[in-house]
């Protein structure tokens, strides 16, 4: 092997890459192409993408070799890698020990600089065939063994940065900078111009601006994504920083608070554009927020009142309300569900993430009626997502009836209204929540009854089948019903204000608490 100081080796890699990325460029590339391409038949392949590896594996993890060719060597395992996808010579890698060579990387002093690409090819190397044979890939195994504190801190700092510029790339399209008095001062004074005269009603920014976002940077949320799953220490991490931030509101925005701004961006565009990309990346930050929240120290943690705000998305319309300060992480992460069930009902429905946009929601609420933790919100505006997701869907059961997930988003959504409604005095402050709560309920018990009355032609034979109370569906709107036959019948058939059926509401549950059906099973 040539000397490191040789710059034929230098040479060679940056050949090696160029030869790399115009060879795998071809999208209908065949696996066995692949081995005829680089090792001149499947017969050779073996020994060439063995020795391949093994080469990128001593280069990547020698701390003596120069910095910058431990870096051209990372960016050809990179391309390699991206331009193979999911063809089988990309098992070669797996069989190599490249975690230790990656972990060295983002450890060294001077090439912790690397960590972003490095993080990009261990997320690569982890998603490798990761939904058909995830159990046989140790990448992912491994990042759960990662607990080198400084590595798991430079983990943190690479993705706070790699999120806030993809953040800044969606802000510098349109700013949604919350509102300062000069801002507004100017805004009036230019709505009285006369060309404004016509259009000073505000309007969403057009959706082709963002038909390119986000950026490239956005790849981040894919390795923290299996740190967040599978690595314990990661969390602790998590934890440390935002404790940091309540002792310390000047210092920079923590990696959960960057991760949540992100995810309100890409939730809120996600769909508008039609991009699968966009969509792909909305549907990890989903993730993203759920494995938060299924994590009883980080949701404990969320739960803490924050004296940094995040910022979120308010770049369509309606735009969130403005949360006061300090304010608990836990309520951006509804938020962020908010912008997600507003924003993406569409014919053409991402059945699988309003899954786990709703899952989210749940596992939030049980764990705040849990420890009867009592957030200051804007509840109103949850609910009234959640229900306008049930009344899209009743509306348009029989075009959605073959799409996947959808019957089982239909009765999740069910369990968590009704969980909501049975476990409202456990979580809600102030009683006023309590009352709009059951208000919205009685407000829209007639789209409740339309979603009942089609349900049944909806249910798989298995379920349609079996008595009426096998159903969780059924249950739940069982229970809801009750609810909202009760609270009509007391507010009457009368035409009666919004504000005179409010205080009417309001009155009983103040005397007799919410009527009860029964708790959720």
């Amino acid at each position: 092997m040539a000397p490191y100081d040789d710059p034929r080796k230098s040479h060679a890699v940056q050949l090696m890459t160029v030869l790399t990325r115009c060879l795998l460029s071809k999208n209908d590339l065949a696996g066995w192409e692949v081995m005829e391409l680089f090792a001149g038949g499947v017969n050779q392949s073996d020994e060439f993408f063995n020795e391949f590896t093994s080469t990128l594996g001593t280069l990547l993890g020698d701390d003596d070799a120069p910095v910058e060719l431990r870096h051209e060597v990372l960016q050809l395992s990179i391309v390699f890698l991206c331009g193979i996808n999911q063809l089988s010579p990309g098992a070669y890698l797996l069989r190599g020990d490249l975690s230790p060579a990656i972990v060295s990387i983002i450890r060294g002093r001077e090439t912790g600089r690397f960590t972003f690409e490095a993080l990009l090819l261990l997320a690569l190397l982890s998603n490798f065939h990761k939904s058909d044979a995830a159990k046989l890939n140790p990448f992912l195994h491994q990042i759960g063994e990662i607990t080198d504190v400084e590595v798991l801190r430079k983990v943190c700092w690479a993705a706070e940065y790699a999120a806030a510029a993809t953040v800044r790339a969606y802000q510098e399209i349109s700013d949604d900078s919350p509102p300062t008095m000069s801002s507004m001062i100017g805004s009036f004074v230019s709505s009285l111009r006369p060309d404004r005269a016509f259009s000073s009603t505000p309007v969403d920014t057009p959706k082709e601006l963002f038909k390119n976002q986000p950026i490239e940077a956005c790849i981040i949320l894919l390795p923290i994504l299996e740190f967040v799953l599978r690595n314990r220490t990661f969390s602790s991490i998590l934890i440390e920083r935002i404790n940091d931030i309540q002792s310390d509101e000047n210092l920079r925005p923590s990696l959960p608070h960057t991760i949540i701004s992100l995810s309100s961006y890409l939730l809120t565009h996600a769909t508008s554009t039609s991009s699968f990309r966009a969509i792909g990346y909305a549907n990890v930050a989903l993730h993203i927020l759920l494995a938060f929240v299924e994590s009883d120290e980080v949701i404990r943690a969320f739960c803490e009142p924050s004296p940094q705000p995040v910022r979120l998305c308010r770049q369509r319309l309606p735009i969130l309300p403005f949360s006061p300060s300090p304010h608990p992480l836990i309520c951006a992460v509804l938020d962020c569900c908010i912008l997600w069930l507003r924003h993406n009902l569409h014919k053409r429905l991402e059945a699988s993430l309003y899954l786990t946009c709703v899952r989210t929601c749940h596992r939030t609420i049980w764990f705040l009626q849990k420890e009867h933790i009592r957030p200051e919100y804007h509840w109103l505006q949850l609910w009234k997502a959640i229900i306008g997701l049930l009344d899209f869907l009743g509306g348009k059961l029989d075009e959605l009836s073959s799409a996947m997930n959808t019957e089982q988003l239909l009765e999740e959504s069910l369990v968590l209204l009704d969980l909501v409604s049975t476990k409202a005095e456990a979580f809600l402050s102030p009683p006023q929540a309590i009352h709009e709560l059951i208000y919205e309920l009685v407000r829209t018990a007639p789209a409740l009854r339309r979603l009942m009355a089609s349900l049944r032609s909806f249910i798989s034979p298995r379920t349609a089948t079996a008595p009426s109370h096998d159903s969780p569906s059924e249950q739940a709107l069982s229970r809801l019903f009750s609810i909202t036959n009760f609270y009509e019948e007391k507010v009457g058939t009368k035409n009666r204000s919004a504000s005179g059926a409010l205080r009417i509401v309001a009155k009983e549950i103040e005397r007799d608490g919410i009527h009860s059906a029964g708790d959720p099973t």
